[in-house]
């Protein structure tokens, strides 16, 4: 296949339109000419950098969660007590992560090699960045001794169940909700050390 031109337009140009269009309309509504109307270029130039709509769902999450992932690190490392630190990692996996993307990379991992491993690698990093803050806070005294990858399978496994029915407009199931119901789980499981406040919430 002949290199189409691409001039006028970068590969994270594509996955960034490709994420933004899977994310509204999901998977299996977007196509692939969707996807090079919304980067302002052409089916070919996206079939040529990627194989189809699998390679280009895979590829633009990892682009969102490692812009996710910068934004939000240099938060925690301003951040000195391990209850702020938390606070700031639940805050943006509750309000702002693209969990509707992430939904639509799950079920393509159910059948694609490639996607399943981009899954795995997105979840051990932000269970690797909760256990983290989780160890320093009891390291530093702030959280009560015990487990640290137990507490943080309990947390991760709550937020995981929780966040989806979110992304599906579940019935009774709000973000005050849920946040309220994962501050309080924190709170018993690290004590009174983790500030369980209501969040404020950034952009």
């Amino acid at each position: 296949m002949p290199r189409p031109r691409l001039d006028h337009v970068r590969k994270g140009q594509i996955l960034s339109a490709a994420a933004a269009v899977l994310s509204e309309r999901g998977y299996a509504n977007t196509r692939v000419v969707d996807i090079a109307k919304a980067a302002g270029t052409s089916p070919a130039a996206i079939l040529y950098w990627f194989d189809g709509k699998d390679g280009l769902l895979a590829q633009a999450l990892a682009l969102r969660e490692q812009e996710f992932h910068d934004r939000y690190t240099v938060k925690i490392e301003s951040t000195e007590s391990a209850s702020g630190q938390l606070r700031i990692l639940i805050e943006a996996m509750l309000h702002h992560y693209d969990w509707g993307l992430w939904m639509e990379l799950c079920v393509l991992a159910l059948r694609d090699t490639g996607a399943a491993a981009e899954r795995d690698r997105i979840d051990r990093r932000w269970r690797a960045a909760l256990r983290a803050v989780i160890r320093q806070g009891q390291k530093r005294g702030e959280f009560v001794d015990g487990d640290a990858d137990e507490i943080m399978f309990v947390l991760a496994a709550l937020l995981d169940g929780m966040t989806p029915l979110l992304a599906v407009k579940a019935k009774g199931v709000t973000p005050e909700r849920v946040e309220r119901t994962w501050l309080a789980e924190a709170a018993r499981l690290l004590g009174h050390g983790f500030d369980s406040k209501p969040l404020k919430r950034t952009r």
